[in-house]
């Protein structure tokens, strides 16, 4: 460790994923920047958790049990109460980190107050914005740049602290922190996937909405009625009708959900989210396709 660097703290919430988290864990020991605090904050876990922290040997790891289950949100806030960093960054039990995160970050926060870098899920970074160095709030009011929770922020301590986690929001809880931020501080970007979003068949909320009804589904989102006026009624609706759709593939009622969908945020705003994805899917596998044609072209080359 560098005892000149400035401390980063890195909050950890986990609930019941023991098998999962040593591999998180893994991606932050191994962080090119070490200068680290890890705070592994249980929400309360039902298995094993608590030995499988302890059993790393890793002097920078505080483990924080809930004695109840409080949610996400209240574990994240948790862990900003306890960090003595002088920046703090997340991480959830399920994802991981690219080695060299901590450190490219820490390079963009020399000029902001807080940044988001990208992550390999969809529609979180795009070449067209190589040269874009800071995110606005009209970005986040379009809905631009918010893929990828919050493991792909990083902030000064005393943004963190000042704004904290909506424990009563039950999505869309890093979209809701990221505009606070933004309304107070500034925010650059990195346009890096540093962070690696697994997806699975484990419980986490894209799985447990599949096939949630549509109005309880409405419910859920309440973000962003709590913004409404900041998003407007045109990005209100657009929004809306994003997030009812968002498992529409895994539905079982797919008709019935359409329609409801359409019946409350409009035709035009059903067809622009549904091709949108279409778009996302052709671009992804472009660029599948690119990276296969170029590595059996260097190889026949060899």
């Amino acid at each position: 460790m560098n005892p000149g660097a400035p401390l980063v703290s890195v909050v950890m919430p986990t609930f019941n994923r023991a098998e999962m988290l040593t591999r998180a864990l893994a991606s932050v020991t191994s962080q090119t920047f070490d200068n680290l605090e890890i705070i592994v904050v249980d929400d309360a876990s039902r298995d094993n958790t608590r030995d499988v922290v302890l059993a790393i040997r890793d002097n920078r790891i505080r483990y924080i049990r809930h004695e109840s289950n409080r949610g996400g949100s209240a574990a994240r806030n948790t862990g900003i109460r306890a960090a003595t960093g002088d920046y703090i960054s997340f991480l959830d039990d399920d994802d991981e980190w690219e080695p060299e995160k901590t450190k490219e970050q820490m390079k963009v926060l020399q000029n902001f107050d807080a940044v988001l870098c990208t992550s390999n899920e969809p529609g979180s970074g795009s070449s067209r914005h190589d040269t874009k160095q800071a995110i606005e709030l009209d970005d986040l009011r379009r809905g631009n740049f918010t893929a990828g929770g919050t493991g792909v922020l990083m902030a000064k301590a005393l943004v963190l602290k000042e704004t904290m986690f909506d424990e009563s929001l039950p999505r869309y809880q890093d979209w809701d922190l990221f505009i606070r931020i933004a309304q107070r501080f500034t925010i650059g970007y990195l346009n890096h996937p540093l962070v690696r979003y697994n997806e699975g068949a484990h419980e986490r909320i894209s799985n447990k909405i599949a096939n949630m009804p549509a109005p309880l589904l409405e419910k859920q989102v309440r973000m962003l009625q709590k913004h409404r006026d900041f998003f407007g009624a045109r990005w209100y609706r657009r929004h809306m009708c994003t997030a009812l759709l968002y498992s529409i593939k895994h539905r079982q009622d797919k008709i019935a959900h359409l329609a409801y969908t359409v019946r409350r945020y409009g035709f035009i705003n059903v067809v622009r989210v549904l091709s949108m994805r279409i778009g996302e899917k052709v671009r992804s596998l472009w660029r599948v396709a690119t990276a296969v044609e170029g590595e059996s072209v260097r190889r026949s080359g060899t």
